[in-house]
């Protein structure tokens, strides 16, 4: 069955041009619950299960997503599904900068390390019954897109960044 990865909505650090990171839980402003209500047009009929993100501006949307479309279960949180810990760049204005510059300037999560966080949740994910929603943020979108591609890890911030409360398709249908 098909798993779509869902961004949240606009944050005050997207807002602010900062990086948030895991450092930083930046909730979503009000254009990110506009822009949460109008994805939730965009997730297909038949997802049965939502999984979201610790944080806040992607439980938020998750939520936001399930009240709208009236998916009966709860959201569930998958610690995996956190953002890519950007380190002490948390909170800095955001630039473009690889990977392996975050790691060694900021002390940022190893690409190694994300990759695996994430290949082992979408593993677990595509073991379940039924279409399935995850939202989470830019990172993960990009390291997924890394994977599906066969990329090495770190060219995960090389990787186009999905737009806030942009939809696509990880796998299935």
């Amino acid at each position: 069955m098909p798993i779509w990865f869902l961004r949240h909505g606009e944050s005050a650090a997207n807002a602010a041009g900062i990086f948030a990171g895991q450092g930083i839980d930046s909730p979503l402003t009000d254009a990110g619950r506009v822009q949460a209500r109008g994805a939730a047009a965009l997730v297909p009929n038949d997802v049965e299960w939502i999984v979201s993100s610790p944080l806040s501006r992607a439980f938020e949307t998750a939520e936001i997503v399930r009240r709208i479309r009236e998916f009966p279960d709860e959201v569930e949180i998958d610690g995996r599904a956190t953002e890519f810990d950007v380190g002490t760049a948390s909170g800095k204005p955001t630039r473009r900068m690889t990977a392996m510059e975050m790691v060694n300037g900021y002390g940022a999560e190893h690409p190694d390390e994300f990759a695996s966080r994430v290949r082992s949740m979408l593993d677990d994910l595509s073991l379940r019954d039924g279409a399935g929603l995850l939202v989470s943020h830019a990172g993960v979108g990009r390291m997924i897109h890394t994977l599906l591609r066969g990329l090495r890890p770190e060219a995960f911030r090389e990787q186009p960044l999905p737009d806030n409360a942009s939809l696509f398709l990880v796998e299935g249908e």
